[in-house]
């Protein structure tokens, strides 16, 4: 169904990325990899956090960049704050008013 196959799914809180079509209440597909690049959504842990945005790394600075001009990037400092791809996102499904 996705290429690369999801090895899980995350439900989406919140409208960082809705400019991409990954809105509140959706089904995140994801990919389960630290094998990702520049520019590619990710799936990241900063801390105790999940957070799903467009990543962007430079040294040992990472910016991940939302997709909605309401929010601000996370900038985090690898020197500093616990870091980690959970995955990549591969897919979106929606979550229709089924009745």
């Amino acid at each position: 169904m996705f290429k690369p196959n999801a090895d899980f799914l995350l439900r989406v809180s919140g409208m960082s990325m809705k400019d991409i079509g990954i809105l509140d209440g959706d089904l995140l597909a994801v990919h389960k990899t630290q094998d990702v690049r520049n520019g590619q959504v990710v799936v990241a842990r900063i801390d105790e956090e999940v957070t799903v945005k467009r990543l962007k790394k430079q040294g040992n600075v990472v910016e991940l960049l939302p997709e909605n001009s309401e929010f601000s990037p996370i900038v985090v400092d690898l020197r500093e704050q616990s870091f980690t791809i959970e995955g990549l996102a591969v897919g979106v499904i929606r979550n229709g008013n089924w009745q």
